[in-house]
Parts: structure tokens; sequence; C-alpha cells
């Protein structure tokens, strides 16, 4: 073959990607004009849960809306359906094209408001995410915490400057009171967008215990603020979050119980940094479980060997007393932390790494009888199986009996409640314990 007729089949291909990319990008721009709310959840903790709450805060006030999230399983909620839509993805992963085709799927719905978790991580994609293709006329900025960065980082810095760079022109940011809180109004003012400071405290009281499972308030709060700047009545807000489904990776608490085995499944694996961990475990001892030499398994993700770093440095320590397990891959930073003597509150350790869950089964059930399991680390990779071996254990008798709110369980473990402070888990499976059964 001739070189000019190679170079001609190479300009022609680039000319027809070209023409490919303007049509593509002038249809999402008219997609765009349909959807007059448009809000971006960018942060580090909470972003699903989030935008589930501003959908449910939406459809309650009557917009044809359309949610979508990327967390634990991504998924697409739609205001004329009780069914969420799973977004099946190529082994390659998230791609910026997904994004494209939910706008595109959404108008093509009639939907008058989307609201999406920000699906990008790194600070180039996430500005091309809200300012090409999203185009959010409102912006939340949940949180600003240490996570993703060796992407986005290496500082907080660096962290809230991503974030920030994401701020709409001519729009709405919604941020929390935070050390960046300034930082964030500067860019705000500087491109003509109103910045809504979103501060605890705005919640009736004993609301959070209406939800069927574990909220928390600061999520509550960043949705309220959105429910607000858009004009809409608090009493609409306060019914349509009720209202939401909680995501598949929220935080879940299940008795386990046969007649060899009691014990509590906590599923912290979604919280996968050491601050919203702590928050967890707090969260979990106030509720009155029996938080005596849990059993805490952390699994480590081979592509986070940084992560396990940070939860050997900044959170297992922190923890009191506990039996660590360690499953997953490459698990060294919880190995030489624990073998330096880092880890003193550490009664008993195992690496169970690098094993499958079958083998790991029969060295941890005896662990377990009468105490927490308290799940941390990610879900990706062994987790997901882990977690199904133990509901496994479960009869079939005891599985689906979820009280209604997470207040009934709370009471439930109060030592004023009718069963008694004394009660075991299988005193209390059938009517006391509140579960969060997020995949339903």
């Amino acid at each position: 073959m001739q070189s000019w007729v190679f170079y001609l089949i190479i300009a022609i291909g680039c000319g027809a990607a070209a023409v490919l990319l303007i049509l593509e990008k002038r249809r999402n721009e008219r997609n765009l004009k349909q959807l007059k709310i448009r809000v971006n959840v960018n942060g580090i903790r909470g972003k699903s849960t989030i935008t589930r709450l501003i959908t449910a805060i939406l459809k309650e006030a009557g917009y044809k809306v359309v949610g979508k999230t990327t967390g634990t399983a991504a998924r697409m909620m739609r205001w004329d359906s009780e069914e969420e839509e799973e977004i099946k993805r190529k082994p390659r992963g998230v791609s910026i094209g997904e994004q494209i085709r939910v706008v595109n799927k959404a108008a093509k719905a009639g939907a008058d408001a989307l609201v999406c978790e920000c699906m990008a991580v790194r600070p180039d994609y996430q500005k091309v995410f809200q300012h090409d293709i999203l185009k959010g006329n409102i912006v939340v900025i949940v949180n600003v915490l240490e996570d993703h960065l060796d992407e986005m980082g290496p500082t907080l810095d660096q962290l809230a400057w991503a974030f920030g760079d994401t701020i709409p022109y001519h729009g709405v940011a919604v941020v929390p009171d935070c050390p960046y809180t300034d930082f964030f109004r500067a860019i705000a003012r500087d491109r003509r967008s109103k910045l809504i400071v979103a501060e605890p405290g705005i919640l009736p009281d004993g609301y959070l215990d209406q939800f069927s499972y574990k909220i928390f308030e600061n999520n509550c709060v960043m949705a309220l603020s959105v429910s607000r700047a858009l004009g809409i009545d608090d009493e609409i807000a306060f019914r349509g979050m009720l209202k939401a489904n909680p995501d598949p990776g929220a935080l879940r608490i299940e008795p386990i119980q046969n007649k060899n085995l009691e014990t509590w499944l906590v599923n912290a694996f979604a919280a996968n940094e050491p601050a919203s961990t702590l928050e967890i475990w707090d969260c979990i001892a106030d509720t009155g479980l029996p938080m005596t030499d849990p059993v805490v398994v952390m699994n480590c993700r081979p592509d986070r060997v940084d992560r396990s770093g940070q939860f050997a440095r900044d959170c297992l320590p922190q923890m009191g007393p506990i039996h660590l397990v360690v499953i997953g891959e490459k698990a060294e930073p919880i190995e030489h932390a624990y073998r330096r003597g880092k880890l003193p509150n550490v009664t008993t350790y195992h690496n169970l790494s690098e094993r499958s869950v079958r083998s790991i089964l029969p060295e941890l059930l005896p662990m377990l009888d009468g105490h927490v399991l308290f799940c941390i680390g990610n879900i990706h990779g062994i987790g997901e199986e882990f977690l199904e071996s133990i509901r496994a254990l479960n009869p079939r008798s005891l599985l689906g009996n979820t009280p209604a709110t997470w207040g009934d369980f709370t009471r439930s473990l109060s030592p004023s409640a009718e069963a008694g402070s004394a009660a075991s888990p299988a005193d209390k499976t059938e009517k006391d314990f509140a579960l969060e059964d997020a995949s339903k």
C-alpha cells in the first residue's frame, strides 16, 4: 500500500470520529436543555445515599426525576417506576460514555430533572463530567476526606481544589461547614454562583429514627439544603427522604443465629476509609450492641494497598480491644503494623489473606459466638462473597424479619426495653431487631 493511501485512510477515520463527537455533543446539549434541574453530587463519602435522598425529594415534589448512583452497585431510579435499573458495565469498568448515555435515557424518558453521583475521580475527569457532560446547575460537595489521594491528592488541599473546580457558573453550590468552606465560597463568588452552607441542627428531633435503615445526619442535611435551594417545602422533603430506598452499600446490621451460633453482622464495608469507618464504629457502640471484644474482619484490596496502610495507621488502633481477622489480598500493611506493635489493642490476630472464603470460615466461626462481627475495608474482591456466606448461616425461617425503623432497633437494645437488657440475639431476632436490607 502506498503511503498516501495509508494517510488518507487515517485522515478519513479521524474525520469520521470528529463528526461523531460533534453530533454526540450536540445531542447531549439538546438533552440538557430539557433537564431543567441537574444536580451533581460530589465528594468522598455518602454520595450515593445523598443522591437517592435528593431524587426522592424531587419525586415527592412532583418532578419527573431520574437519579443515578455510581457506588457499590450503580443504579438508575425513575419517578414513574418503583423498580431500579442496574447499570451493567463492560470489563473495562466506568467510562465517561456511561454518563452521556444516562443523560440521553433521562431525556428520552421525558424527565425534567436529573440527579447524578459524580462518577469521576481524577480532577480532569471531574471537570469534564461537570462542565462538559452534566453541566449541573446545582453541585453538592458532600465532604472533603482522605480518599483517592493517589489520583486526586496527595494532600487534602489538592482534593478540595479538585472538588472546588466543579462548582458551577451562575448556579448553586451546596457545601459542608468545614475548613474549606471559605475556599469554596471564593470560587462560587468568582463564578457568580450562590453558595449554601449545609449546617447540622435543621432536622426535627427523632427524624433519623424514622428511617428503616441507619442514616447519618449529614446526609439528610445536605439533601434538605438542596431542597431548600429549589424552594421545596420542608414537609415535602421530609416525606420524600423517608421514601428513599437505601443504597446496596449502606450500613447494615443483621443478627445471625442458628443452633451453633449467635452473633451480629455489621456490614461497614462501604465506608472504605478510616474516618467514616470510625464514625460507624461509634454509632454501633451507641446502639447497645455487645461490643466487648468484637471480631473485626478487614478486607484488603490488592489495588488499594495505600488504603490498607491508612486503616492500619488511622483506624484499627482507635477501635479498642478487638479480635482482628484479615482477608483479601496484599495485606502487608496490616501485617507489618501488627508485628511492629502498632496495634496494641488487637488481642488476637489472624492473617487469612490470600485464601478463599471456604477456607476462611472454619477458622472464623469459632470466634464469633456471642460477639459482634464488624466488617471493614472494602466490599470489592472477596468481600461480597464473604458477606453472603455469613448470611447463609441463618436458617430460612429467620430471613426477612425486618422491623419498621432504626428507632425500633435502638429501643430494643435499651435496658428499658420489654425484653430486658440481658436478652440474647436468639431472644430478639424475630421481633426486636431493626435491620437494613439495602438490597431491596
